[in-house]
């Protein structure tokens, strides 16, 4: 069964981007599922006072597109900037890799396909640069590239403890929105404050490559000629942070040897992308799997996205953009990515079948209960 991703395009003002994304949302089972939600008990810490502070501070343009949401979405603005701000998302999770070398970045990304947002977004905001990215919570990315041709990854680190401070999704769309090269996004991360440990993989249109490890209250830089990127701190500063690490660290050295082999574009989503990498993650089933792969070349604003595994080329699962070109107003004339689960080594059904062990199960606890 094939997995499918959309593809919102909005241009304007953050406003009105807001309002066009709120009316893309409606339409999908999961906005569906948050408007028959008509009441949200907000939690005891919740303050719209102290989010808009922090929002004016780091991101007022994002402020103005949560009200785009609340208004296109008919609810109130507590709820929008609770669901859609940084007090209400989800961390992202899973085994994420990246490798960046030769001006180009490739990335997997992992995660429980059952909360997947499964949603590309291609935005072009007024006053701020135009990105395209895959959206976590309508606001947020989980990765991307900007107008410049920075591209930057999210790699989770450890989902506890978590400190006050900004929502990872949401710096990456802050570093997208207002940075141009590797070293402003790097200032950025230094200067935001961050609530979870993450890596942030970056490569800029100069060939310029980074990886932020970052945790609330310390934060470490490595660059290179070549880098890749994982699950876990390499740097002496924050190793001590790491949790187990088993397969974060299985998964890196495939990488570094494609960093050290310098890989064109198509190569490094080739071997991202094959169903039998060793950075292709299958445990869909246990938790996450890889859900779509990039590679990027920055410096010429090109950027391929495939969802799931052996995406082909010239395929319905598989996008090459001219992002140069869609930030000069042509649009893509596609709306929608599908992909195969697994790929062809290990194809899965989604949403998975129930096993008939489990039915049987089921049937005999009722007839139990009857009796």
């Amino acid at each position: 069964m094939v997995f499918k991703v959309a593809i919102v395009q909005c241009r304007g003002t953050s406003y009105e981007i807001g309002l066009a994304q709120a009316q893309s949302f409606a339409q999908t089972s999961k906005g569906r599922a948050f408007l028959r939600r008509k009441t949200q008990c907000l939690p005891w810490w919740f303050r719209l006072d102290a989010q808009k502070r922090m929002f004016d501070k780091f991101a007022p343009a994002l402020w103005q597109e949560i009200e785009g949401l609340a208004d296109g979405l008919g609810v109130p603005l507590e709820r929008a900037v609770y669901q859609f701000g940084n007090g209400g998302q989800r961390p992202p999770i899973g085994g994420c890799s990246a490798v960046m070398s030769n001006g180009v970045y490739g990335r997997n990304y992992d995660y429980r396909a059952r909360y997947y947002e499964a949603r590309l977004a291609l935005i072009q905001p007024r006053g701020y640069y135009a990105s395209f990215g895959a959206s976590h919570q309508l606001s947020g990315r989980l990765d991307g590239m900007n107008e410049h041709g920075l591209c930057i990854g999210l790699h989770l680190i450890k989902m506890r403890p978590r400190f006050p401070g900004l929502f990872c999704a949401l710096i990456n769309r802050m570093v997208l929105d207002q940075c141009a090269t590797t070293a402003e996004a790097v200032a950025l991360l230094r200067r935001l404050p961050h609530a979870m440990q993450y890596n942030y993989s970056l490569l800029d249109a100069q060939g310029d490559a980074a990886v932020v490890e970052a945790s609330p209250g310390a934060v470490a830089v490595r660059t290179g000629d070549w880098l890749a990127c994982t699950n876990h701190f390499q740097s002496a500063l924050l190793r001590p942070l790491n949790r187990r690490s088993r397969h974060s660290e299985q998964r890196l050295p495939p990488l570094e040897h494609w960093a050290r082999q310098q890989l064109s574009v198509e190569q490094t989503f080739a071997s991202l992308n094959n169903s039998r990498s060793p950075a292709f993650f299958h445990g869909y089933l246990r938790g996450s799997g890889t859900l779509h792969t990039i590679a990027a070349v920055p410096a010429a604003r090109r950027l391929m996205i495939g969802v799931g595994g052996d995406a082909a080329a010239l395929d319905e699962d598989m996008l090459d953009i001219d992002f140069a070109a869609w930030a000069s107003g042509e649009d893509l004339p596609v709306s929608h990515l599908v992909g195969q689960l697994g790929g062809t080594s290990v194809p899965i059904d989604w949403p998975p079948r129930r096993s008939k062990i489990t039915a049987k199960r089921r049937k005999s606890a009722r007839e139990a209960a009857d009796a």
